[in-house]
């Protein structure tokens, strides 16, 4: 994260929080959530949230350890009872293979460098591990939406770079990581009043929020999830 990024959501960490509690932004956590739990297993722990934020997603996960650059973030998340450290993804302050499980949510589109962030996220993940990402593809109804906002010089967007599933894809595999499984929901437009959606399995035609789970494993131990039959 960029340092003029990252003072922005030093400074707006408590007005950014606060919109996960509102009508709208409740229904979209919890869409997101169900898409993320729908990979996301009880085994991969201990855990590590990079770009932790305020802490909901790691906190409703049980997700134990967060690394972020925005201190007021990290001040939120800690009292969620996360262990937090201010660092940047690209430069993880851990040892090499210490976490079972790796969860960056809408991450990578403020990242710097979102290949480095990946290879780290493989160098500290065991053997047999798993990274799960979730991010809104940029050719989606909502990335093209917040691309809008970043044109329009949002300070939470205007530094913000999205990625297609395709892009993300091939970092992953660059990363030396591969994709086990695939989970998306968010297919209402950004313009209508938010609903509840059921996560399907595959990137969703009209998804704008979409899950990779890769594994740091042999590829004799690779498996992999169904895909929808929407999956492009």
């Amino acid at each position: 994260m960029r340092g003029e990024s990252a003072n922005i959501f030093d400074a707006g960490a408590e007005r950014y929080d606060a919109w996960f509690d509102s009508p709208k932004g409740r229904v979209l956590f919890e869409n997101e959530f169900a898409a993320i739990r729908l990979l996301w297993r009880d085994d991969f722990h201990p855990a590590l949230e990079v770009g932790v934020g305020t802490g909901r997603f790691a906190q409703t996960l049980g997700v134990e350890f967060g690394i972020d650059p925005a201190a007021g973030a990290l001040r939120l998340a800690e009292r969620r009872g996360i262990q937090v450290k201010q660092a940047r993804g690209e430069a993880l302050p851990f040892p090499d293979a210490m976490f079972g499980g790796v969860l960056m949510v809408a991450t990578l589109c403020f990242a710097d460098d979102a290949p480095a962030l990946m290879r780290e996220a493989g160098r500290v993940l065991r053997p047999n591990g798993h990274l799960l990402i979730g991010d809104i593809p940029t050719d989606s109804p909502w990335g093209e939406h917040y691309l809008r906002k970043k044109a329009e010089g949002d300070p939470f967007y205007r530094d913000a770079h999205f990625f297609t599933v395709a892009e993300l894809t091939k970092m992953l595999r660059e990363a030396g990581l591969t994709v086990e499984g695939v989970s998306s929901t968010l297919r209402q437009p950004p313009e209508t009043t938010a609903r509840t959606e059921a996560p399907q399995l595959g990137a969703a035609k009209e998804a704008s929020f979409v899950c990779l789970l890769a594994c740091q494993c042999p590829s004799s131990q690779r498996t992999s999830l169904p895909r929808s039959s929407t999956t492009d």
